[in-house]
């Protein structure tokens, strides 16, 4: 793309509203887009601008910080009198002869960097200028050019690279139409078997009876708090009581359940409280949307027949909270919606490079220095405003917080009640940058006070180490020394403290994430300490090292009762040219999260080779289950495209028992064919299938900030995999051709739209406070001079402009084509019946 394009094309300007720390000279910021190049090789380069809109001249020798994750750490200043610094992780500088700006003038510097730019949420982010003098100013007013979906078009012609448009989500919405309520499951995740056995019935109870067994006393409880919260009738006339009985049947599944509604009874049977609770949970699912408001009138109940189990025995989801933070009300929410949708594992990441989130008794440095993010030149006393997080540590909700042993025991019994393991997960050796800084503060502190003993007594970093490295994310020094003891010390420490959690709430230790993913290349070999440890222990080779800290973490998980759990590398050996099973540890029951899938890189089947290994592993699919991907190549929708884009639909359709068949198109746009993938896959021998014991969904938050952002990539595309997590293989995957299989799943998918448009979304907005989530961009397509539009959640509202103005609750209802007319510029907008909207689209 050249300059020309952007000078023709209609500019979009965003004003992103930073907290302000003015110090003398207000100073304004814009970024452009110069150039934009998707054929080989990839570049892009752009310009920011500074404007001092202030009274007093911003005197020479500044500099400016900045953040972000999407331009290559090499990227090169285009003035040669300026130098682009890579700090750490996603932290710049730009410095160099920075000239003074006096009143209303500017200056402008432009980067050129290796990639090319996708999406408008990629530029720049949290500029800090930081003052000849030292003061600091966070730059508060940030204009960033935008680019639409059909600007990218042009810029990828000729490149196979996955664009978006209205005339594309029109074609993919086209197969969608309305179902009625009877061909629709009673509630998500599909029950396994359903059968309405009359007309949905209004009733308004006197009051609602529960009578269950001594074992299902809390389910009972539970239900009865929750009817009585958001059922409130209106005086006059009211109808027979509502009798809902639990009945215990120990032939059902551990998790399994059956439930009856025949007029005004109700029959739940399970085996154990956990069906117990989730027949309770079906239950509430099938109460009109209002209920959840509180004080509903009345009672909608379909007159149904359900018999229900899962698929797999572990459900999960993680949720990282080291990147940015999430408030402990937040994290119990999920819990609460997790639950609902029979979700039953929790893997929590509480630490990582760029953040320590769990108090550690006897280890303050962790949450005082680890827990802490803000500006600082030399990141002395807290680390370093990584993802935008803000220069004020005292006041950066998403860089700045922790969980104190009594949250975390707040949250290991809310989860308890609801079903749901916490497995924590403390990452080593890699990703552990926050713990490193944080015991060289430490370590400094008692050196300090003449007390080398303890400084040294958890200290993780050889200060010696030269090893050159880089991580996945772009950090220099985040791996921990293995070659010393003080490093198995702390460990054992955090797993001791961690397990008195557990206990003083009545939990065993049961599973523990160790991480162990993205381990970079060059670790450990230029350090001292590590020199030493090799010298004294010759059967050992540097490339050796990485064994012996699993096996030694290991054998302290294993004697505080822990079981060990990590990424798929710790199941993993390399060599130069592959990646397969390391059969050292196969028989040892280590649980592997298989991740990396990324659709055309040849590691899709790597579960599978696990599994048949002997190792017990949960898919993770990077491809289908990692929702901190973006929605769509559109270049409005924020989060990663590393793996490609997730949104319902790819979630929905994976398949964890035929993985080949859960992709379309490889990460390059390139068509994913069927037949060939099932050729190259590993195929799952049968202690293989024994071994694949559950799938987890994944949240990353490097691009989420606070409670609403993370629902809103959450759901509704978390609905999918709730589906598969429960329900396993689709049917439409077992069907005996490609074109079977094509049709069953266009059949299925469409029956699933309808589910979560009609019934899941409407909830959504009203259930445990109310739950943030995107509606997608409708499609359009002009056709013999007639526009015509259709939505991805069929039946839905769309409203509309004819002069492109935003679309508004009042606007008019598309209801049919509409005739073109010279200067027609129409917007549309999908709406629920509330008000809520999602983002709109027109003519391409």
């Amino acid at each position: 793309m050249n300059r020309n394009l952007f000078c023709k094309a209609l500019f979009l300007w965003v004003l992103i509203g930073l907290r302000a720390n003015i110090a003398w000279a207000q100073v304004h910021a814009t970024w452009s887009l110069q150039e934009n190049k998707f054929t080989s090789p990839e570049r892009h380069s752009a310009t920011l601008t500074l404007t001092n809109r202030g009274t007093t001249a911003l005197d020479a020798g500044w500099k400016l910080y900045f953040n972000t994750i999407f331009i290559a750490i090499r990227s090169q200043s285009l003035d040669p009198k300026l130098n682009l610094k890579h700090l750490q992780g996603d932290f710049f500088v730009w410095e160099g002869e920075t000239p003074a700006i006096q009143p209303k003038e500017s200056f402008s510097f432009s980067y050129q960097s290796r990639g090319a730019f996708l999406k408008n949420s990629y530029p720049p982010e949290g500029l800090i200028l930081n003052h000849t003098d030292g003061k600091i100013e966070e730059i508060s007013q940030v204009q960033k050019e935008v680019i639409s979906e059909a600007m990218l078009a042009r810029m990828v012609e000729g490149t196979t690279f996955p664009v978006t448009s209205s005339k594309q989500r029109f074609s993919e919405n086209s197969a969608l139409y309305p179902l009625p309520d009877k061909e629709i499951p009673p509630y998500l995740p599909s029950p396994n078997a359903w059968k309405y056995t009359g007309p949905t019935l209004e009733l308004s109870p006197s009051s609602i009876q529960l009578d269950a067994p001594k074992e299902f006393e809390k389910t009972r409880d539970y239900l009865e708090k929750t009817l009585r919260k958001g059922y409130n009738p209106k005086d006059g006339e009211l109808g027979d009581p509502l009798r809902i009985r639990f009945e215990q049947l120990k032939s059902l599944p551990k998790e399994g359940y059956t439930l009856q509604i025949e007029s005004t009874q109700v029959l739940i049977q399970a085996a154990t409280s956990i069906g117990a609770l989730y027949g309770a949970n079906s239950f509430l699912a099938m109460l009109n949307p209002t209920f959840w408001k509180g004080g509903a009138s009345s009672l909608t109940l379909p007159q149904v027949s359900i018999e229900d189990e899962p698929a797999f025995g572990y459900r999960g989801l993680f949720l990282d909270v080291a990147r940015n933070f999430q408030s402990k009300d937040q994290v119990l929410k999920l819990l609460d919606l997790m639950s609902f949708y029979k979700l039953n594992v929790f893997h929590f990441n509480l630490a990582n490079d760029e953040g320590w989130r769990i108090e550690i008794p006897g280890l303050p440095e962790l949450t005082q220095f680890g827990g802490r993010r803000g500006f600082s030149v030399d990141e002395s006393e807290f680390l370093w405003p990584y993802y935008a997080s803000g220069a004020n540590s005292d006041a950066s909700p998403s860089g700045t917080g922790f969980y104190s042993v009594a949250d975390f025991q707040e949250i290991l019994r809310y989860a308890k009640e609801r079903n749901i393991e916490v497995i924590p997960e403390l990452g080593v050796p890699a990703h552990s940058r926050a713990a490193i800084m944080a015991m060289e503060k430490r370590f400094q502190t008692f050196k300090d006070a003449g007390n080398l003993k303890e400084a040294l007594a958890y200290r993780l970093a050889d200060p010696a180490d030269q090893s050159i490295y880089l991580s996945a994310q772009n950090f220099k020094d985040n791996t921990v020394c293995v070659c010393q003891e003080s490093t198995y010390n702390f460990y054992e420490k955090l797993v001791i403290e961690i397990g008195k959690m557990y206990t003083s709430v009545g939990l065993e230790t049961k599973n523990w994430h160790s991480g162990g993913d993205e381990v970079p290349k060059g670790v450990w070999t230029a350090s001292p300490i590590c020199a030493d440890f090799l010298a004294k222990n010759p059967q050992l080779k540097v490339g050796d090292l990485i064994d012996y800290f699993r096996e030694r973490t290991a054998g302290i998980l294993q004697k505080h009762g822990w079981k060990m759990g990590g990424w798929e590398e710790i199941g993993q050996t390399h060599t130069a040219t592959t990646v397969s099973p390391n059969p050292k540890f196969a028989n040892l029951d280590w649980k592997l999260y298989a991740w990396n899938a990324v659709a055309g890189w040849g590691g899709e089947d790597m579960a599978y080779k696990l599994a048949n290994a002997g190792y017990p592993v949960v898919i993770c699919s990077s491809a289908n289950f990692y929702f901190d991907l973006a929605y769509s190549w559109d270049p409005d929708e924020r989060g990663h495209s590393w793996s490609g884009v997730v949104d319902l639909y790819q979630s929905w359709k994976a398949v964890p028992g035929k993985l080949y068949l859960s992709h379309d198109q490889t990460i390059d746009g390139k068509p994913w064919d069927w037949s060939d993938a099932a050729q190259r896959f590993t195929k799952l021998t049968e202690e293989g299938r024994q071994n694949i014991i559950g799938v987890s969904g994944q949240v990353w938050t490097e691009t989420i900030k606070g409670g609403k952002m993370l629902e809103y990539y959450l759901f509704p595309k978390m609905l999918g995999y709730v589906e598969r997590a429960w329900n396993g293989d689709p049917d439409w995957s077992n069907q005996a051709t490609e074109e079977e299989m094509k049709v069953g799943r266009t059949k299925e998918w469409n029956q699933f739209v309808n589910l979560v448009s009609q019934r899941e979304l409407p909830r959504l907005e009203h259930i445990f406070g109310g739950v943030e989530f995107r509606l997608p961009k409708p499609g359009v397509l002009v056709l013999n001079e007639q526009v015509m539009v259709n939505s991805g959640f069929p039946g839905m509202l769309i409203r509309y402009t004819d002069s492109g103005q935003e679309p508004t609750a009042t606007s008019p209802i598309y209801r049919e084509p509409i005739y073109v007319r010279p200067g027609y510029t129409p917007r549309f907008k999908l709406f629920m019946q509330s008000g809520k909207s999602g983002m709109s689209s027109g003519i391409d």
